[in-house]
């Protein structure tokens, strides 16, 4: 399957907005699940919370710049999530009209799925589909649960 970074997350902020940490997980899921076969897309290594590409950093930062996403300030200290702008929204549904129809629907299957889970269910998750990508994590997962030597933070 082969879709454009822009439209990865694009489409995926629109079916729901994320924090950044989510996104990753998303765009990660995503490339996982199309066989690890999307040309041109985001490189992932392990890191703290498992998949990481750091060129999705600076990719947002790009889309901000070019008015697609923005993040809106937010109370409690904790990643904001990013939101689609205007201008985004009519990139997304253009996105939405030229994507295969499977990989938009697995587009919207990921982003319901990351965004519905409890974030240490979430790396339970990537973890249990690729857990070489799970090496340098700050915790693992125990028997029963959450993450064994992760601190929980509130927020």
């Amino acid at each position: 399957m082969v879709i454009t970074k822009d439209d990865a997350v694009l489409l995926l902020l629109r079916a729901k907005p994320m924090d950044r940490i989510r996104l990753m997980q998303a765009l990660f899921l995503l490339w996982k699940r199309s066989g690890r076969n999307i040309p041109g897309y985001f490189r992932f290594e392990p890191y703290l919370y498992g998949p990481c590409s750091f060129e999705v950093y600076s990719f947002l930062d790009d889309l901000c710049a070019r008015r697609l996403i923005v993040q809106l300030p937010h109370p409690v200290e904790r990643w904001p999530e990013y939101y689609l702008t205007a201008r985004g929204r009519e990139a997304a549904e253009r996105a939405a009209k030229s994507a295969d129809p499977q990989m938009r629907l697995q587009v919207e299957q990921v982003a319901k799925e990351v965004s519905e889970l409890e974030f240490s269910e979430l790396l339970r998750r990537v973890y249990e589909e690729a857990p070489e990508f799970a090496v340098n994590s700050v915790g693992r997962f125990g028997p029963t649960g959450p993450l064994v030597g992760a601190r929980v933070c509130a927020g």
